[in-house]
């Protein structure tokens, strides 16, 4: 175990030869300085849990000192060390944020507990820093819904992931297919469960962000480094650090993200401390990684690392026999949500919804649900207009003026997705739909064979 970084600030010789001794001996890592101005010189060089600070110093006021270093050293505690005359400064400096005060002449036991103290302090406040973290960017999270079989055999292999508890697993999927929700489900039915789960995008942030944010960084760092800031490596130890869209992070940090998780320690962006770990990583990509391999986009050795163990996410329109389900399921969590009285979909609404191809996966069918649940006048979803709106470029088929806004697919997806969008212009008339596409109803009729369209005339 990592030992906790004491430093003694404190002008009389022995008493710091003393104390620095006695927390030596008692497993704290304590170094002594004998006044303010070295003080400030240590602390450039090193992260310290605790400061054992004297009121009393040759250049400087420890009352001056500690308002100073309780806003830039959020993460340290300070331990006043006070004679007995200064007891009315000692509790005024209590008021200003200090941790406790000790009278000297010092006693060996209690000066060991207020230190273990002040650390299990810090624990808490980091806990409840990642739990205030959780709760704001966590999403509102809904439960995995089918019984497909694609799904099953997806969720058979999370839950005998999380009951192994891998240092690393990698989870594939197009985008919405719920790799941050299989993410947390893994967590949460782990051993590291009562841990911290934390999670970054790694496509949201530039390289040198991404790498403050997971590592943290020392004040004055780099140049909006104002203050020292603890990176998402050292809050979610013990627990799952969630590296999402790992694919679009930058291969010159890659390098550095391979060697943390071999050796889980990592020192602050200007810092000089080794900062000890136990993290387990889950990584998530919508791309190929063996694709950016071959580019040289993706490190070879962090794809090793990464793949103890892989889950591929299956594509919704592998998945449509959990439609209905999964049309069930929002519908009661949006009723409940916005106070309507709403059944759920119409016959034809639903054969609409399983003949569509949605590319954006889950996220992209939630969406449809909700809008449909907020537009709809009726008990019953059936307003195709409301499920999807017509969208200028796509549902007129001039796709020469929206097609830098859509997402990459392969030719016969887009294909299928404008024969399903022309379907649903039409109202599911077939010959209505060709007319649309500019084609022959015989061309038309082989196409619907082909992707497997069932709309009546």
């Amino acid at each position: 175990m990592k030992k906790i970084p004491v430093l003694i600030v404190e002008d009389e010789l022995l008493v710091n030869i003393s104390i620095k001794g006695i927390l030596n001996d008692a497993g704290f890592d304590a170094e002594a300085v004998q006044s303010g101005s070295e003080a400030k010189q240590a602390l450039k060089g090193k992260s310290f849990k605790v400061i054992i600070l004297d009121i009393g110093l040759p250049d400087t006021s420890g009352e001056t000192l500690l308002e100073q270093w309780r806003k830039k050293y959020p993460d340290t505690e300070i331990i006043i060390l006070t004679a007995h005359a200064e007891c009315e400064l000692a509790f005024e400096c209590c008021r200003k944020g200090a941790h406790k005060f000790l009278a000297k002449p010092i006693d060996k036991e209690p000066l060991i507990e207020a230190v273990k103290d002040a650390a299990k302090t810090l624990k808490l406040q980091k806990e409840v820093r990642v739990l205030k973290k959780i709760i704001n960017h966590r999403s509102e999270t809904i439960d995995i819904v089918g019984q497909s079989e694609a799904l099953t055999k997806t969720l058979e292999t999370v839950g005998r992931v999380a009951e192994s508890g891998p240092s690393c697993l990698l989870i594939q999927g197009e985008s919405g297919t719920g790799k941050g929700l299989i993410a947390h489900t893994v967590h949460q039915m782990g051993s590291r469960a009562d841990k911290p789960f934390v999670d970054i995008n790694c496509s949201a942030l530039p390289a040198t962000l991404i790498e403050s944010e997971l590592f943290g960084h020392r004040k004055g760092a780099f140049t909006d480094a104002k203050e020292e800031k603890i990176g998402l490596f050292e809050l979610a130890d013990g627990g799952t650090l969630f590296l999402d869209e790992i694919g679009d992070m930058e291969i010159a940090l890659q390098a550095k993200l391979l060697k943390v998780i071999e050796e889980q320690r990592f020192r602050r962006l200007g810092g000089t401390d080794d900062i000890s770990v136990d993290v387990a990583i889950i990584a998530a990509t919508n791309q190929k990684l063996e694709t950016l391999i071959k580019m040289k986009k993706f490190r070879l050795d962090l794809y090793y690392r990464l793949n103890v163990i892989e889950i591929a996410l299956p594509p919704l329109r592998d998945r449509v026999d959990d439609l209905p389900l999964l049309a069930d399921h929002f519908v009661d969590f949006f009723v409940r949500k916005l106070g309507r009285k709403i059944k759920g979909f119409t016959p034809d609404a639903m054969k609409a919804l399983q003949a569509h191809s949605w590319p954006g996966n889950v996220r992209e069918f939630r969406n449809v649900v909700e809008r449909g649940c907020i537009l709809t006048q009726d008990e019953t979803i059936g307003d195709l207009e409301l499920m999807f709106p017509r969208i200028p470029g796509v549902d007129d088929l001039n796709l020469a003026d929206s097609i830098e806004s859509l997402p990459a697919m392969p030719l016969a997806t887009a294909e299928e997705m404008v024969i399903r969008a022309a379907f649903r212009k039409a109202g599911g008339n077939k010959n209505k739909a060709a007319r649309i596409l500019g084609v022959h109803r015989t061309k038309l009729h082989k196409k619907i064979e082909e992707y497997d369209i069932d709309f009546d005339d």
